[in-house]
């Protein structure tokens, strides 16, 4: 009688152990599921972002080789502010880091799961580092714009976004100022191709993105929400 209690104590606490493990990655799933639903969000923006900066950075060469940049160079400003632009992933990582850094990936039982979380977390990783190298490209092309153009006219451009094209909004001034005459700094034919050529070293590291990382991230992210709700029964 006594081994039948304590071996039925023992079977009613491993039970209790096993409710709380799966309410845990219950919880941890839908947290996960939301995170990875905002970055597919961010994915699709920041891929939308990046295309149009890529022609942007067309245009503004396009400018340069068929047009003396002095002439009509609110142009310049124009595809110079534009071309610069940059759209980091605000990635939704606070669950992941979680999981990982506190060893609670052992609550998801599915080893598909727990593969493709951390090849996601990899990938997500990859593309973090590919943000900072275009960032270090963007800054060397920002020390050159800033000995061709001049502050307070730069300062008047600033009004140009690319959120306004993203929105669908008009900006009326952005458009009547990018054909005027506006004055840039002296001699700087050398250092507007030097402008150029950084930001070109940006375009293939963007387009490498666009082609291959976003879509791969994007899928990568709805197979492990579907893996999610199939396994927890989310909604």
């Amino acid at each position: 009688m006594l081994f039948l209690a304590v071996f039925c104590g023992f079977l009613a606490e491993n039970q209790r152990e096993h409710m709380i493990e799966h309410n845990r990655a219950k919880a941890y799933a839908e947290s996960l599921y939301k995170d990875l639903q905002n970055d597919t969000a961010e994915l699709r923006t920041a891929a939308w972002y990046e295309n149009k900066t890529v022609s942007m950075i067309d245009s503004l060469v396009n400018f340069i080789s068929s047009k003396n940049p002095s002439q009509k160079s609110g142009q310049l400003y124009y595809y110079m502010r534009l071309a610069g632009w940059s759209y980091n992933v605000d990635w939704s990582k606070a669950t992941m880091n979680q999981l990982i850094s506190s060893g609670s990936l052992r609550y998801f039982t599915n080893t598909q799961l727990v593969t493709q979380i951390s090849s996601y977390n990899t990938l997500a990783n990859i593309m973090t580092k590919i943000d900072e190298s275009i960032d270090a490209r963007r800054t060397r092309a920002a020390a050159h714009r800033d000995r061709i153009l001049i502050a307070k006219y730069q300062q008047v451009f600033s009004t140009i976004s690319m959120d306004d094209i993203y929105y669908g909004r008009k900006n009326v001034f952005a458009d009547s100022i990018r054909n005027t005459d506006v004055p840039v700094q002296n001699n700087v034919s050398d250092l507007i191709n030097a402008f150029a050529n950084a930001i070109l070293d940006t375009k293939s590291l963007r387009e490498y993105q666009q082609a291959k990382y976003y879509p791969e991230a994007i899928k990568a992210a709805t197979e492990i929400m579907e893996l999610l709700k199939k396994e927890y029964h989310l909604k």
